[in-house]
């Protein structure tokens, strides 16, 4: 019976720290999310629930962060559009292409809040089901 109760607090503590993860990422910023990522990444899960709520917390930061990379991306290509006049053309396929990755980043936003929302609601199962506050 020793090996039982070790294996389901062993189980227990693994699932704890990666709700922990979780958690963290969540509350992280954009700047510090990618640091918490690699760590709940690493982390070992031992159910198939636990490692359900990990690969979709994992996917939907990645997007939200990849959005936000797009962000930015548009945000220098605008930043480095030529301003002279005689250059008309290379400052129009810059613009076109800041809108082309506002576009996407719109995209992935949107597909990251549902996942995020799919994140948040699996992790709270979890908490609940393994008893974690």
């Amino acid at each position: 019976m020793s090996c039982r109760h070790s294996d389901d607090a062993e189980s227990r503590g693994a699932t704890a720290q990666i709700t922990r993860a979780v958690e963290m990422v969540r509350l992280s910023s954009n700047h510090d999310k990618p640091l918490w990522l690699d760590r709940l990444r690493r982390l070992p899960c031992k159910s198939d629930d636990v490692c359900t709520l990990s690969a979709v917390c994992l996917r939907a930061y990645a997007e939200h962060l990849a959005a936000i990379g797009l962000i930015e991306s548009a945000r220098i290509s605008l930043s480095v559009a030529p301003e002279d006049a005689s250059i008309l053309d290379a400052s129009a396929e810059s613009i076109l292409q800041s809108v082309a990755l506002a576009q996407e980043a719109q995209r992935r936003l949107a597909q990251s809040r549902r996942l995020t929302r799919d994140c948040a609601e699996n992790e709270a199962v979890i908490r609940q089901r393994y008893r974690i506050r």
